[in-house]
């Protein structure tokens, strides 16, 4: 190849999105992927907890916050969000907003903000408790073209 075409090839490649020379995310994966954090957050405001645990791999590993340990696969994700043994409590507000959304077309990584609000019923006393905080997804995309939750942490404001 001659010097010109190198370097028209080049400045090409410096122009042209990532997504036109097989990279990135297309508009549509992007919106699939939102759609995920919107259908998280009314699955959590709605109580259920299949709905929550469908929008997860089956290998999926979540850390939570303050290094806690890691949970692994929908089995562990259900015993630490649902465990049968805990007390009644209710998701009262959920706000997850992504911050920048990223990726290759099969896996995405998305981080943002999120404000959550819950009750717990303990003693016979209802118990409201919040956080606003940061978090971090790995997602992957599905044979069928539907992007599922990896990985998820998160961490909460230091007050």
């Amino acid at each position: 190849m001659d010097i010109r075409k190198a370097v028209f090839c080049s400045a090409l490649m410096m122009v042209l999105p990532a997504s036109a020379v097989g990279g990135g995310l297309s508009a549509e994966d992007v919106s699939k992927i939102k759609q995920v954090h919107k259908k998280y957050e009314e699955a959590w405001l709605r109580g259920d907890s299949n709905a929550v645990l469908a929008l997860f791999t089956d290998d999926c590993v979540l850390l939570p916050p303050h290094a806690d340990k890691p949970r692994i696969g929908h089995d562990e994700l259900k015993e630490f969000w649902f465990a049968p043994d805990a007390p009644p409590t209710q998701v009262t507000r959920l706000v997850v907003t992504p911050q920048s959304i990223g990726g290759d077309g099969q896996i995405a990584y998305v981080w943002g903000t999120d404000d959550v609000a819950w009750t717990t019923v303990k003693d016979g006393k209802t118990v409201t408790a919040s956080h606003q905080g940061v978090f971090l997804d790995v997602l992957q995309k599905q044979a069928n073209g539907e992007w599922k939750l990896s990985h998820r942490m998160w961490d909460d404001k230091i007050e």
